[in-house]
């Protein structure tokens, strides 16, 4: 799976730069040796996709070089997007025109220009906004969710999606670290995709979560990207850092009550459904739900928001804690996205007792570029529900 999904991912971009030029850079720039220089340009675009899952997922490249070669990722989908609404737009031009006839040729000239510049204006302050966003620190969400047969007051910061490795090294998550403390959680949750190569890469950047501090437990579970690397030495490394790895299992939080302790959360996590497309660590509810106290509320963790769709009323979940779509991360990726998640960002009413929370991501894949959807740290204020 490793070298099948980047397979996948080039073939997707080659449509895209195959597109970009017969539909777009042919079509706006008519002197031969600028559409040459665009020409070679989106060649070498291309082989930059391909150096940098290279880099990604086989070998190691200077910091410095992997920023360019992930800004390839970016210059591709936005040059495609932009394609996609000049052919929109194209379209709008030739009913106008073949609506009103009477404009003469030089009208007809003018608005084509006008068409082509405004779409080259428009790409490149596409890619400005996406790089400005996507280097903006993670924002914090506050959130307020009412737990049925929760007794006191808690809170709870989850990240998701960080993608440790290439661009998001010690700097980056030492930063995140300082300000998930700051918000002094009950507990921390990471929904997947945390780490996003082998963890002998980014062991300095792996002693940075060893400082993530909160009195009930940080507690993480597999995201799909995990699965693209050696899981295993992962999950023991996460353990030898105090962070409890969530394996199709449910644990009580514990607080002290003046000289007791008490339970007062169900924390469940399941591996990621990608696991069962591999045919290992694949989630199971029903063993995740073993362990918990029926008069307890429930918190799930699910990597996946379309994991939403396996829990049915009888399991009896208050909330699901979810990542992976980024919230779409570079717009409007989103739509497609939505495509194969039921849920984009936010907090949703999943069903009449379940809701589900979706974190943007606190990181980025790819470039790093987010265009209307901005990293986030979620803090959760966890009140006493009817």
């Amino acid at each position: 799976m490793k070298s099948f999904f980047p397979l996948l991912a080039l073939m997707v971009f080659l449509i895209f730069h195959l597109s970009i030029y017969f539909f777009f850079i042919r079509q706006i720039i008519q002197p031969k040796i600028p559409r040459l220089v665009l020409k070679y340009f989106l060649i070498f675009n291309f082989f930059g996709v391909i150096a940098y899952f290279a880099a990604r997922y086989f070998v190691d490249f200077p910091q410095s070089l992997y920023f360019l070669v992930s800004l390839s990722i970016g210059v591709g989908f936005v040059l495609f997007v932009v394609m996609l609404v000049y052919q929109i737009l194209k379209l709008v031009l030739w009913l106008l025109f073949w609506l009103f006839p009477s404009f003469s040729k030089e009208r007809r000239g003018f608005f084509q220009r006008v068409l082509n510049l405004s779409s080259g204006i428009f790409a490149l302050g596409y890619l400005g906004v996406g790089l400005v966003e996507g280097r903006l620190q993670p924002k914090i969400e506050r959130v307020k969710i009412p737990l049925k047969n929760l007794k006191n007051s808690m809170n709870a910061v989850q990240i998701s999606d960080l993608h440790i490795g290439g661009l998001i090294e010690e700097n980056v998550v030492r930063q995140i670290v300082q300000q998930i403390n700051a918000l002094k959680p009950d507990f921390i949750v990471l929904t997947g995709d945390i780490v996003d190569t082998e963890i002998t890469k980014v062991s300095r950047a792996i002693a940075e979560l060893a400082k993530l501090n909160a009195p009930l437990g940080v507690y993480f579970i597999a995201g799909n990207h995990e699965y693209f690397h050696s899981i295993q030495p992962l999950f023991e490394g996460l353990k030898s850092i105090g962070i409890r790895v969530l394996e199709n299992e449910c644990v009580q939080l514990v607080k002290n009550q003046g000289t007791n302790e008490e339970a007062i959360v169900n924390l469940a996590g399941v591996y990621d459904l990608f696991g069962r497309r591999i045919g290992v660590l694949e989630p199971n509810l029903e063993q995740a739900l073993q362990d918990r106290i029926e008069s307890q509320p429930l918190i799930l963790l699910a990597h996946q928001p379309k994991f939403a769709l396996e829990v049915k009323e009888h399991h009896r979940v208050d909330l699901i804690l979810s990542g992976h779509t980024h919230g779409g991360q570079i717009f409007p990726f989103r739509f497609l996205v939505k495509l194969d998640q039921p849920y984009l960002a936010g907090l949703y009413q999943h069903s009449p007792t379940t809701q589900i929370y979706v974190n943007r991501g606190t990181g980025f894949w790819g470039p790093p570029m987010r265009i209307l959807s901005r990293a986030e740290i979620t803090f959760f204020e966890f009140v006493v529900g009817e």
